[in-house]
């Protein structure tokens, strides 16, 4: 006991609590002082670690390049296919089209000859005029006939011949009327 003493002998309470003070002091700061860095070493090691999962992916670039270029020309080769197809399509729709338009100036011409025929016959249209309405109907058919590329004996005989006609207006109906009774 006497070397405590004489060790410890001229400490005062004072100095004890500062000491005491001072340790405790010391043991926080050592505690967080560790906690920070464990924390920091946590942190450092996640980062590593993606850093890591980046270097494994970047390693893998190379085989997901080959198989982009892979699906692209998948994709490339699919949509020349589509195109052809679709090329053989249209060059279809286009004969169709001009298969129908045939049939169909056809159909006007015939149409546009029956009209002749008739309105320009002596015998069955003796008074040589039509109605307003026959006339209109008669040069819409002619406009349509013309519009599908119509031409050659419907220019030269059909429309001299119809321009020909006397057109009698729909509000003179005694004309109207004289004019159904001369045709057969």
């Amino acid at each position: 006991m006497d070397a405590v003493i004489e060790a410890f002998g001229e400490l005062t309470v004072a100095t004890v609590i500062i000491f005491a003070v001072a340790a405790v002091t010391l043991w926080r700061i050592y505690r967080k002082a560790k906690k920070y860095v464990i924390e920091q070493y946590k942190k450092e090691e996640e980062r590593n670690e993606k850093i890591q999962e980046c270097l494994d992916q970047i390693k893998l670039y190379p085989k997901w390049r080959q198989q982009s270029i892979a699906i692209q020309k998948e994709f490339t080769e699919a949509i020349n296919g589509l195109k052809e197809v679709q090329e053989k399509n249209i060059e279809r729709l286009e004969e169709i089209e001009a298969a129908n338009r045939k049939r169909k100036r056809n159909e006007l011409r015939e149409r546009l000859l029956q009209s002749y025929h008739y309105y320009g016959s002596k015998d069955k249209n003796p008074m040589q005029a039509w109605s307003e309405m026959e006339a209109d109907s008669f040069w819409k058919v002619f406009k349509d006939y013309e519009d599908l590329d119509g031409d050659g004996y419907a220019h030269s005989e059909i429309q001299p011949t119809m321009n020909n006609l006397e057109k009698i207006p729909m509000h003179e109906m005694e004309k109207i009327r004289e004019l159904m009774q001369s045709r057969r």
